[in-house]
């Protein structure tokens, strides 16, 4: 399986970047996860030569602009997604949803929706809406919906990845809880061992979820850890103290 970061928060000397995420990941179909906040992801993948035309199936982790607004400059296609990506949502004053609407992107797209975990591929799975096991990281960021009600991100959701050695699991922005999101994947395949975790992880400087995030991904016994876009770098410098922890940057490609 190949991953190919085609947008996150860093920049390469290869590539530039812009605050958002999206990967490009190669096992054996071709899958789209996230589309960045803009056109960046199509001039990233000109720079290194990738193809956008033949992708197998694009996936949301959610409907928050930074990974959702690429839609508007892409060509159609495949799209998978919860289907509240669409909620009208506001971080204090600012407007932090979808800029294109539902009626352009359906238009656009042959869309599926779903809550419930999904197939896409022999060695890719669509995690579903993430049971919050862990009430401790989930429900930690004062987003509002139009209404002025708290938005509790429901749509927040990753993906789950097959490899010989294990789970590689790859989250977007981590709202439901990278620990919780974790353990969906693991319900979902109780026999392989979790080897990666990858992606944001929303975490903050003195955040109290850090330190038992730490001691949860310690249990696991990991290969690797790719915390990313969202995560403070502060954070991932805390991390790499006691984890396996690799840089991201636009433009890197890492291989399992």
């Amino acid at each position: 399986m190949k991953i190919t970061i085609l947008n996150d928060n860093i920049a390469s000397g290869i590539c530039n970047a812009a605050h958002g995420l999206s990967w490009m990941i190669e096992a054996d179909k071709k899958i789209l996860f996230d589309t960045g906040p803009s056109d960046i992801i199509i001039k990233n993948a000109e720079t290194l030569g990738m193809s956008l035309t033949d992708v197998f199936q694009i996936v949301l982790s959610h409907g928050h602009w930074d990974h959702a607004n690429g839609l508007q400059y892409l060509n159609g296609g495949k799209l998978l997604a919860h289907p509240e990506i669409y909620r009208k949502r506001f971080n204090r004053s600012h407007g932090i949803g979808i800029d294109i609407s539902q009626e352009q992107i359906e238009k656009k797209y042959e869309v599926t929706y779903s809550k419930d975990p999904l197939k896409i591929s022999n060695e890719i799975y669509f995690l579903g809406e993430i049971e919050r096991v862990h009430d401790w990281d989930s429900g930690h960021e004062d987003f509002k919906l139009e209404n002025g009600e708290d938005d509790s991100v429901p749509d927040d959701t990753g993906i789950v990845a097959h490899t010989n050695q294990g789970l590689v699991v790859i989250s977007g922005c981590a709202h439901s809880g990278i620990t919780n999101i974790t353990e969906q994947a693991r319900r979902l395949f109780p026999d392989k061992p979790v080897i990666s975790v990858m992606g944001g992880f929303h975490l903050k400087p003195g955040d109290k979820r850090i330190q038992p995030t730490i001691e949860y991904f310690k249990s696991l016994n990991l290969k690797s850890l790719y915390p990313s876009h969202c995560t403070a770098p502060e954070v991932i410098a805390e991390m790499r103290e006691s984890l396996p922890v690799k840089f991201v940057r636009s433009g890197n490609i890492f291989r399992f």
